[in-house]
């Protein structure tokens, strides 16, 4: 096992004021190694480029992702063929604890979160958007259907299982993750060879602000702040969506999905346009 911080650095330190993760290494190769984590977001797997880097062929190459939310930390398995553990049970999605166990193949990593100082600046972040959003939401280009995540950590990908599933075969298995942090969103790509973009260029972990144009192989998603100044002047020129949602450009089988069956998971909300979204928010948040 080997720790790797020099590609790491394009994502951001997580504030003062978030609380600090460690991981140690309980059982396996360099038992008793301790690991900083102090980005936003870390990463395990065999591939250059994360953070904890396991060098054996059962480890996938992007494997399991810790997010650091400026609240939280919560741990998500990336749809691995041998899976990973959280204190002997299988991990999907889970906000991790102090002490908790994550077992990667023959590695055991016993978690450290320490809580900040009650007197840290609360909005120290490395995000620059005012105001924060009520609602984040992406919005398709291609069918015009809005899309809000339920989640602080959604994945973006290939395979079954992802909370938006892209039938392109040059979207990887596991592509990129779609994070919130303090409120705010951002995107990370999960060392693909292929990419992710934010306004036509390529990006490691990008915070997003109204109006982004995320690209992930032939899909197209802007990002949509309800709740900002920007968004509520853009959504009266919106054009009513398709009344059917999909993402896929042929026969989608049994490890691609689309949009409609996302939906089914209830993974994510979806609005037939903008406004349909921002009248949900507001009852939401009447009740």
């Amino acid at each position: 096992m080997a720790t790797n911080n020099l590609p790491m650095t394009a994502i951001p330190a997580v504030a003062e004021s978030a609380p600090r993760l460690n991981l140690v290494v309980q059982k396996g190769p360099q038992n008793e190694t301790r690991i900083p984590c102090r980005r936003v977001v870390t990463l395990i797997g065999s591939r250059e480029g994360c953070k904890v880097n396991l060098a054996h062929r059962r480890a996938a190459p992007v494997h399991a992702a810790l997010v650091n939310n400026g609240c939280e930390v919560i741990a998500v398995d990336l749809l691995t063929p041998a899976g990973t553990l959280l204190n002997g049970l299988k991990l999907q999605h889970e906000t991790v604890s102090n002490g908790d166990l994550l077992t990667v193949d023959q590695w055991e990593l016993r978690v450290e979160i320490e809580q900040p100082d009650s007197n840290g600046d609360a909005d120290a972040h490395p995000f620059d958007l005012e105001p924060t959003p009520n609602v984040v939401a992406l919005e398709h280009l291609e069918t015009g259907r809005v899309l809000q995540p339920n989640r602080d950590v959604c994945l973006i990908g290939r395979r079954n299982g992802c909370d938006i599933a892209l039938p392109d075969s040059r979207v990887s298995r596991a592509h990129a993750l779609f994070v919130n942090y303090f409120g705010y969103p951002a995107i990370l790509d999960l060392l693909t060879p292929n990419g992710t973009m934010v306004n036509n260029s390529p990006i490691q972990f990008q915070a997003l602000k109204d109006g982004d144009v995320v690209t992930i192989g032939d899909a197209r998603f802007r990002i949509r702040l309800v709740g900002s100044a920007v968004a509520k002047r853009s959504s009266t020129n919106h054009k009513p969506a398709a009344p059917l949602v999909t993402l896929a450009k042929e026969p989608v089988s049994a490890d691609l999905i689309d949009i409609q069956q996302t939906e089914g998971a209830q993974s994510w909300r979806i609005a037939d346009n903008l406004e349909h979204l921002e009248k949900g928010a507001g009852k939401r948040r009447a009740v």
